[in-house]
């Protein structure tokens, strides 16, 4: 977030006079000069020189006249605003030496376009005049723009231990920096930064740096400082509301959001971040009034009644999304909403089949309003007519496997494993490459007791998918289950674990191949971290943790897993009672 009036190079002025000689130069012949008229070589207006008609150089020309025509072609291509043609006098530019001044208002020019030969432009600038501190900020700009700070962090790094003064190259490091996730080092540069030096900027970038640390308490100062010596630093500004925010002091964080709004900074943005507030806030009429503020735009007010659904104010998030409904132009996705708010809100399902029914069979949310409709007959229990809009929808939409999906499971829930091991054999055949239909197809083998055919097909999935989490944990978990390879199958659950950090059941995985390989210590420690991820714990890792407990001599820690385990009723109850006892 930049503004023109803290840029790094709003104090740079881009000289355009320059001293060349217009001796020399072809298409001047049988004209007066400027010096020939009495005037110096600086008052050439530079404007001029734009419209001087460009023929192609003699060959051989003196250095001077060299000179002369790479700058007019230079001056035509800015007047121009032609890339290419800037583009293509850049070398003659480097080979004549033009001044750094020069380089620099064409630099600009093709930042401010975004132009991804900015950077290539400015390299042969630089190679002219390596030691130009505006060429070589200018250059870590256009690298920061084009996605690779890191480059220019390399730059101003070089740069800054040749001048070790300068402190417009330490903060345009410090940003760099930042950009790159390297705060600590950037937190160090701008400590470095005396009180004398120090501006709002340097105040701001500071601050930048704590919270990338997670250090947002020591950063508002700061930002405070930077929006007292500059009223209007709205980017400062921005972030101490949001820092506020999320220490839930809504009334500091309203109060900037409401100055961002005078000042007009991202008008839309900030209404969206008030009426969010207002809603923590309980105060759902002062969002409506923050609303009627804002643009009177579909996205706009979708997003705004998705705030009051998500903030638990049903009634208004409702009414907002029928005036969106009764538009002429009113997106397909609010009936969506709109059916699943008054089957979840009301369990009327007569009403939620009515707003779907609104969806166009031909358009593009049909598809998700099928699903839906499946999946709102199932939880009312209408099992049949679930299947039958699944099996019509497949007939439908055949490229979408999420029916066939949809009719595996439920045909699962009613028990009907034959049937649901068919479609799924089917399914997975029509989509080889389809990881989670393969997968749906290797749990239902394991629930049907085919362990060594589920075995087979989750292996076959890590050939396909060998960073499918699910997959890596069934394989690995059943490898320690069966005491084989153990090896590898902590390298799988390891794996696993990073894929999908804080998962309950991968981390039970992890821990249990750990206690059959004897590593109890650490066994210990991955058990008691899987217990504490999820509210409701599953019996079979009570169970693991009960295990290892008691392995350990935990006599106490074990009592209370094996009870929690028998608490949750375990199909092998008999056995938990039986070690329980044995304590």
């Amino acid at each position: 977030m930049k503004r023109k009036h803290i840029a790094l190079f709003c104090a740079l002025t881009l000289a355009a006079a320059t001293s060349f000689s217009l001796l020399g130069c072809g298409g001047c012949a049988g004209t007066k000069t400027a010096a020939e008229k009495g005037a110096t070589a600086e008052e050439v207006n530079y404007s001029a020189l734009r419209h001087v008609e460009v023929r192609q150089p003699e060959e051989k020309l003196s250095p001077e006249a060299k000179s002369t025509y790479a700058f007019l072609l230079y001056s035509q291509a800015l007047n121009d605003e032609d890339e290419a043609a800037l583009l293509q006098a850049a070398p003659l530019m480097a080979a004549a030496k033009l001044p750094a001044n020069i380089w620099l208002e064409g630099g600009v020019w093709l930042v401010s376009r975004k132009s991804a030969e900015a950077a290539p432009y400015l390299e042969q600038g630089l190679a002219v005049a390596p030691d130009d501190m505006s060429l070589n900020l200018l250059y870590a700009e256009a690298l920061m723009e084009q996605g690779t700070p890191e480059r220019g962090v390399q730059l101003m790094r070089a740069f800054l231990a040749k001048h070790p003064g300068s402190l417009d190259a330490r903060l345009e490091l410090a940003l760099l920096l930042v950009k790159s996730k390297e705060y600590a080092e950037a937190e160090t540069l701008l400590n470095s930064v005396s009180s004398k030096e120090r501006t709002p900027l340097v105040d701001y970038y500071h601050a930048r740096a704590l919270i990338g640390m997670d250090r947002s308490a020591e950063a508002i100062p700061f930002l405070q400082k930077a929006i007292k010596e500059m009223p209007d630093f709205v980017e400062a500004m921005a972030e101490l509301a949001f820092i506020h925010e999320q220490r839930s002091e809504f009334k500091p964080a309203r109060t900037l959001y409401e100055k961002l709004l005078k000042l007009n900074f991202s008008p839309q943005d900030v209404l969206l971040r008030l009426i969010s507030l207002s809603l923590r806030m309980n105060q759902p009429e002062k969002a409506l009034k923050y609303m009627r503020q804002g643009p009177d735009t579909i996205p706009f007010k979708l997003t705004v009644a998705g705030l009051f659904i998500d903030s638990r104010h049903y009634l208004q998030g409702e009414t907002l999304l029928k005036q969106i409904a009764a538009r002429d132009d009113a997106p397909v996705d609010v009936y969506l909403l709109l059916a699943d708010l008054n089957y979840e809100q009301r369990r009327d399902l007569p009403m939620a089949l009515s707003w779907l029914d609104k969806v166009p069979p031909q358009s593009k949310a049909a598809p998700r309003a099928a699903l839906l409709r499946i999946q709102l007959l199932g939880e009312a229990g209408k099992e049949q007519e679930a299947l039958a809009v699944t099996r019509q929808s497949q007939k439908q939409f055949e490229d979408a496997p999420q029916f066939w999906e949809l009719e595996i499971r439920l045909l699962a829930r009613q028990q009907q494993m034959p049937q649901a091991l068919e479609i799924a054999r089917k399914a997975a055949k029509k989509w080889p490459n389809n990881a989670d239909m393969a997968f749906l197809l290797g749990s239902l083998l394991d629930e049907s007791g085919d362990k060594k055919e589920a075995f087979k097909v989750m292996e076959h999935i890590l050939t396909l998918h060998p960073e499918n989490y699910q997959a890596l944990n069934y394989v690995g978990y059943t490898l320690a289950e069966e005491n084989r390879d153990l090896e590898k199958a902590l390298s799988l659950l390891v794996k696993a674990d990073e894929l999908s950090p804080n998962q309950s059941y991968i981390v039970d995985s992890l821990a249990w191949v750990l206690y059959k390989l004897g590593r109890n210590e650490e066994a210990l420690k991955e058990i008691r971290r899987a217990v504490k991820l999820d509210e409701h714990v599953d019996a079979s890792i009570w169970e693991h943790y009960g295990d290892i407990a008691s392995k350990m001599g935990l006599k106490d820690e074990a009592r209370t897993a094996y009870q929690k385990a028998l608490d949750l009723k375990p199909a092998n109850a008999d056995a938990l009672r039986k070690r329980l006892s044995q304590l």
